[in-house]
């Protein structure tokens, strides 16, 4: 029988009672849908999957998703499952991606025309401290902007872009070969009509019709919303979460650079998006 336990008020569920590795009924498959909607963050403690089973760990909630990160600059080639990793083989190459640093609050894919549905990351191998997950609720982060601030992005389109080769603000200067794409500043959730605001330091790069000064001023104090932490989660061996990307931004704390860490990471794939506008009297 299935367990939903809420972790924060604000995003985050723990369930009990599922082996994500095992066909899952299409009662149960409902009730995840459910708990992932209303909670937003779904936290499954103690899994055992394979690679096999980890490409059909949420099939309960979509098509499973392509890695976007070119091959070229992964140490890994599934197209399905990506090695988050600072590890390194005999030959001292890394075997996966993202290293070992901290990286800002984030959607993920932002920067394409479809961005994911969901997120889902699995852990293998872990530092004694560090490489923690941050979450925040970007419904929540709307419904906490002041009015001022929502008549200024409601509407808006902001040109995420995503430089896989660097972890600091964007780079305008030559876009050709770096993925980006025009999307809502704010976007209207697709199942639960909700607002959610869809900015972050690590891809919003402009907002159209803005000069790029006015644009950066907003964008600075948009990113103070995205990047309240709503929950952060400590790893265990074994746990497996999946979040959704439209209405929620994550980031992760360092870790030391001589302490192994290995998740593996996939996707649910996802849909074009469509903008929020906000005429002064909506909440």
């Amino acid at each position: 029988m299935i367990e939903i336990r809420p972790l924060r008020e604000a995003i985050g569920a723990e369930v009990r009672g599922v082996a994500l590795g095992e066909s899952i009924s299409q009662k149960d498959a409902m009730i995840l849908r459910s708990a992932f909607v209303e909670y937003v963050l779904l936290i499954f403690r103690g899994m055992e999957l394979d690679d096999l089973e980890l490409k059909t760990s949420a099939d309960w909630l979509g098509s499973i998703g392509k890695i976007h990160m070119p091959l070229g600059r992964r140490r890994d080639e599934d197209l399905n499952i990506q090695l988050v990793s600072n590890i390194r083989n005999e030959f001292n190459e890394e075997i996966g991606s993202f290293g070992d640093s901290d990286m800002w609050f984030h959607h993920d894919n932002s920067f394409s025309q479809a961005p994911d549905k969901a997120t889902w990351l699995y852990s293998v191998e872990l530092p004694k401290t560090g490489g923690n997950t941050l979450f925040n609720n970007c419904y929540l982060s709307w419904e906490a902007l002041p009015h001022k601030l929502k008549t200024k992005i409601a509407g808006k389109k902001v040109l995420q872009v995503y430089d896989y080769t660097v972890k600091q603000e964007p780079d305008l200067s030559d876009l050709v070969r770096i993925p980006h794409c025009w999307q809502p500043a704010v976007l209207i959730h697709p199942e639960t009509k909700r607002p959610a605001l869809y900015v972050n330091r690590l891809m919003s790069a402009a907002i159209q019709g803005m000069d790029k000064s006015d644009a950066s001023d907003l964008l600075q104090d948009l990113f103070y919303y995205i990047e309240r932490i709503d929950y952060e989660h400590t790893w265990s061996l074994g746990d497996y979460l999946i979040w959704d990307n439209r209405c929620s931004a994550h980031a992760r704390t360092s870790f030391p650079p001589d302490q192994r860490r290995l998740l593996k990471r996939g996707k649910v794939a996802g849909e074009i998006l469509k903008p929020f506008g906000y005429d002064g009297k909506q909440s």
